[in-house]
C-alpha cells in the first residue's frame, strides 16, 4: 500500500526513521538531501513532508551536537 502524500494530516516523527542513533554528521546529510528533493518537485505537499522530514533531521543533528 503506498503512503497518501495527498492528505491534510501528514506526521513525520524521527521515531518513524531506521536507526534513530546516527551521527549527527549523517544526520545533516539527509536533512540537506531532503532539502534538495523538497526545491526539485512540484508536488507542494510531497515538497512539505520532506522539508518537516529535513527539519526533524536537523534538529536531531543539533541535538547530538549539544549533547556532544
Amino acid at each position: 500500500m503506498a503512503t497518501d502524500l495527498t492528505r491534510d494530516n501528514i506526521g513525520f516523527s524521527l521515531s518513524n526513521l531506521p536507526d534513530p542513533c546516527e551521527d549527527a554528521g549523517s544526520l545533516r546529510i539527509k536533512a540537506e538531501r531532503c532539502r534538495r528533493l523538497a526545491a526539485g518537485i512540484s508536488d507542494r505537499q510531497a515538497a512539505e513532508v520532506l522539508s518537516r522530514m529535513a527539519t526533524s533531521y536537523q534538529e536531531a543533528a543539533d541535538s547530538l551536537r549539544a549533547e556532544g
